[in-house]
C-alpha cells in the first residue's frame, strides 16, 4: 500500500512537471497574441495541477497523516465516504491553486507545506503564461 502511494506520488509530480513543460513550450502561431490552443492547454495545465495535488492529499489521508481538517477534525478522522473523501481533496486543491482559499477547510501539519508550493505555482503560472506568450508574440512579429 505504501509503495502504491509514492507511486502516487510520484506520478503526480511527473505530471505536474510535463504540464509545465508543455506550457513554456512555445507555439508558432503567426500574427495572433492568444490562441484557444494556448488556453485550452492551460485550463489543462490546471486541471492537472489540481488532480495531482489532490491525490497528494488523498494518499497522505489514507495513510492516516493529518493534512486538512475541517472545523476542529481532521479528515482522516472524519466518518466520510471515499467519494466524499474525493471530493473534499480536490476542492481544496482547487481553492488552494486557484485563490487564497475561503477557510473552511485548512491544511495542518506536512498539507501547509504541500498547500504553500502548490498556492505558489497558483501564483506563478498565469505570469509564465503571459510572459512566454508576449515572447512568442514578439518573436513571430519580428519574421
Amino acid at each position: 500500500m505504501l509503495l502504491l502511494i509514492i507511486f502516487a506520488i510520484a506520478l503526480a509530480f511527473t505530471s505536474v512537471g510535463r504540464s509545465m513543460v508543455s506550457l513554456m513550450k512555445r507555439t508558432r502561431i503567426p500574427g495572433s497574441l492568444l490562441s484557444v490552443y494556448k488556453m485550452f492547454l492551460l485550463f489543462i495545465v490546471y486541471l492537472t495541477m489540481i488532480v495531482a495535488f489532490g491525490s497528494m492529499y488523498l494518499s497522505l489521508i489514507i495513510l492516516d497523516i493529518p493534512v486538512l481538517q475541517e472545523g476542529q477534525v481532521d479528515l482522516t478522522h472524519m466518518t466520510l465516504s471515499p467519494l466524499s473523501k474525493v471530493q473534499s481533496v480536490l476542492y481544496f486543491s482547487a481553492v488552494t491553486l486557484l485563490s487564497v482559499g475561503y477557510g473552511d477547510l485548512t491544511p495542518i501539519g506536512i498539507g501547509r507545506w504541500i498547500a504553500i508550493i502548490e498556492a505558489l505555482i497558483g501564483y506563478l503560472m498565469p505570469a509564465a503564461f503571459f510572459v512566454t506568450t508576449i515572447v512568442d508574440y514578439r518573436e513571430s512579429s519580428k519574421l
